[in-house]
């Protein structure tokens, strides 16, 4: 998809071409083709000419053998070639050192391709340059086993093996089409057009868009206005298939003075049902490409990718100022945040986000996507996608719906072939994570071992099981849980009262809400004893401060609830002071907790006061034994023992 310069053919037509290359050997019809950019035609003349087994330059065969395997984007192949081409290490060039580190990242040999970018930077007495490199390949290293939740859907539309840009079209899509069906043995040029969604990853057969804006080698890269009446799209700058050099510049055939066949933006109007083309943007030129395009959607803004001089290196990202119905502003590179040495293409804005795809920054190989945003009028360092958006192969053509969470992408992450796909994406909303801790809720302590099943309610409204475990000492629980699907958690201990909860599919924050804490009651049984800490009196006396209320709060709720049980409170102290002292102190402080549930409508003749001074202490700490503060508040207690 990279560099898409497109000689014209010679003079001659393809029919009596046709007849000269049968008296040719297969090696010069390779070359021919080659030559014309026709990969296709010269990888198999190249394949016939290497059974033939004649003489020939076996580097320069080796040569052209890898590159057109590179330019098919055949990369496992072009890998074979380029490792052949290494091992003439007498005549190989820089380029082909560095061609062949590439291809090593396109097939995740990352650590070997560092042996080979160190090479041909050191060729170039640029060693520091390599460092760049090299971070590139431990970044893909450290990055290839990560991927995103992201779905991700391989759709049935036919490129022809070559996509060259995706945009959104009424309800479904506007690409290239192949003109032939004949794409997957010989070169075959694109027509736009539009096909619509079905179902996921499924269109309706295409339909080549009506008009005239059509050309006879390749249209691409669709970008249209907000109201789709307009349309911004590629194609080459010349119609002429045939041409003497003398007859260029009498004729004035658009081609550059190289004779390339320069890639141009254009624009075209809907009318009446059918596009008709209103011409060549004022941005272009014929000597290098402009191509790529995407239209801001309030149309003021074109943003597009060109190799014109003065950029970082290959194909740089620019935008363009609409001034006139027919003339844009200079074009302004977006700088080394955007751009690299290598190539950038496909620029898609969504909001103050730059999608573009890139050969030269961190990636994982070949073209990766990457996003940008746009900060005080400047674009910031862009990041990689990651995967699944990309591979080590191309990815490309990035196109998003952000309020639909969805979009497309081409790649030729598939295969051995190089054939590039147009996938769909969709971005599952991020789940509902619902943390909180299993309370005992008398003493506010977390409870361990508490049994959380959570249960998916399928359509019929049956609660399958999906996940089940036992809560640690922290009593921590969490549920990640899928949004727009209803839900049921339940919660178990035999020490405890069970509890159910509902979790709707939608609305849910009331239901969140209570997760913060989840409190617990305690299943009476006899002679149980439940410590509670945080009961607290006034110094050296009976007097209970306010903020022991909410756990005398949550004593009389349970004694509400258990209504069938009588229970000893009984209270404790420390060994420090005398022992009539403490005793006559634990006396009052448990009259005074009876009270204050009396007080509360629990019936007297169900609570029963009991002091314990320091008769029960639960360490070592008795008289005249040295003890923490700690230690000594370990003691301190007020204790509920069902009778």
């Amino acid at each position: 998809m990279k560099k898409l310069k497109y000689i014209v053919p010679f003079i001659l037509l393809f029919a009596f071409s046709f007849t000269v290359y049968a008296q040719k050997g297969n090696l010069e019809k390779g070359d021919y083709y080659f030559n014309k950019r026709m990969y296709k035609e010269a990888i198999e003349s190249y394949k016939l000419a290497l059974e033939e087994k004649l003489v020939f330059d076996k580097y320069k065969m080796t040569k052209r053998v890898a590159q057109t395997y590179k330019m098919l984007f055949d990369y496992e192949n072009a890998t074979i070639w380029y490792e052949k081409l290494a091992q003439f290490t007498d005549k190989n060039e820089p380029q082909y050192v560095f061609d062949y580190a590439q291809l090593l990242c396109n097939v995740e040999k990352y650590s070997e391709a560092k042996k080979y970018f160190k090479q041909y930077f050191d060729s170039l007495n640029q060693p520091a340059k390599f460092t760049q490199y090299e971070q590139a390949c431990d970044w893909a290293i450290a990055n290839q086993s990560k991927s995103k939740e992201i779905k991700v859907y391989k759709t049935n539309i036919e490129t022809g093996s070559r996509s060259f840009g995706i945009a959104y079209f009424k309800d479904g899509l506007v690409y290239s089409k192949p003109q032939a069906d004949e794409f997957n043995i010989k070169t075959v040029f694109y027509d736009l057009a539009y096909s619509a969604r079905k179902d996921t990853a499924v269109f309706d057969s295409s339909s080549v868009l009506k008009g005239n804006l059509h050309y006879s080698f390749y249209e691409g890269t669709p970008s249209f206005s907000n109201d789709y009446k307009k349309i911004y799209y590629s194609g080459n700058s010349s119609e002429v298939v045939k041409y003497r050099d003398k007859k260029i510049k009498r004729k004035k055939i658009p081609l550059s003075s190289e004779g390339v066949n320069i890639l141009h933006i254009y624009e075209a109007n809907y009318s009446n049902g059918e596009w008709i083309k209103k011409g060549a943007l004022s941005i272009n030129n014929k000597e290098y490409d402009c191509v790529f395009p995407y239209i801001s959607k309030d149309g003021s803004q074109l943003y597009f990718a060109s190799n014109m001089p003065g950029g970082l290196g290959g194909y740089d990202l620019y935008v363009a100022n609409k001034v006139s119905d027919t003339t844009w502003s200079e074009p302004k590179n977006l700088g080394a945040t955007i751009n690299s040495e290598l190539d950038e293409m496909y620029p898609y804005v969504d909001n103050d986000t730059l999608y573009f795809s890139s050969k030269g920054k961190k990636g994982f190989g070949g073209a990766d996507i990457y996003k940008s945003y746009l900060v005080n009028g400047e674009y910031v360092e862009a990041e990689n996608l990651g995967k699944p958006y990309n591979s080590s192969k191309d990815d490309f053509s990035f196109i998003i719906k952000n309020e639909e969470r969805s979009g497309y992408f081409s790649s030729n992450r598939e295969g051995l072939t190089g054939y590039d796909y147009i996938y769909e994406f969709y971005i599952p909303e991020a789940p509902d994570t619902i943390n909180g801790i299993a309370l005992n809720k008398i003493t506010s302590k977390p409870i361990k071992d508490i049994e959380v099943k959570l249960h998916k309610v399928d359509s019929n409204g049956v609660p399958q099981l999906i996940e089940e475990y036992l809560t640690d000492q922290t009593g921590k629980v969490q549920l990640i849980l899928e949004k727009h699907v209803e839900f049921l958690v339940t919660f178990y201990h035999p020490g405890f009262d069970a509890q159910t909860f509902e979790i709707p599919a939608e609305n849910r924050g009331d239901v969140i809400a209570k997760f913060g804490q989840l409190l617990f009651l305690p299943i009476p049984k006899k002679d149980d004893i439940i410590k509670i800490d945080n009961i607290y009196f006034d110094y050296n006396k009976s007097t209970i401060k306010e903020e022991s209320y909410p756990v005398l709060d949550a004593i009389v709720e349970y004694l509400n609830v258990k209504s069938s049980i009588s229970v000893e409170l009984s209270a404790h102290t420390d060994s420090r002071g005398s022992d009539s002292y403490n005793m006559n102190l634990s006396k009052k402080r448990a009259k005074s907790v009876v009270d204050h549930l009396v007080g509360k409508g629990i019936a007297k003749a169900r609570l029963t006061p009991k002091g314990y001074g320091e008769t029960k202490l639960v360490n070592k700490c008795g008289n005249k034994v040295k003890c923490t503060e700690e230690e000594h508040q370990q003691n301190r207690r007020v204790e509920l023992k069902v009778l």
